[in-house]
């Protein structure tokens, strides 16, 4: 079976904009990560 790849790979998934979710997706960017942070409300927070 062949390995899927996919354009849209991420080192981490953040769930939830808050205080805590936006601050640790911002860190783990800066280190060099690809972040995906997901929220389910229309506005962060």
């Amino acid at each position: 079976m062949a390995a899927h790849t996919s354009a849209n790979e991420f080192d981490v998934i953040v769930i939830g904009s808050g205080i805590g979710g936006m601050s640790a997706a911002a860190a783990l960017s800066r280190v060099g990560h690809q972040v995906l942070l997901l929220e389910q409300a229309p506005a962060i927070g």
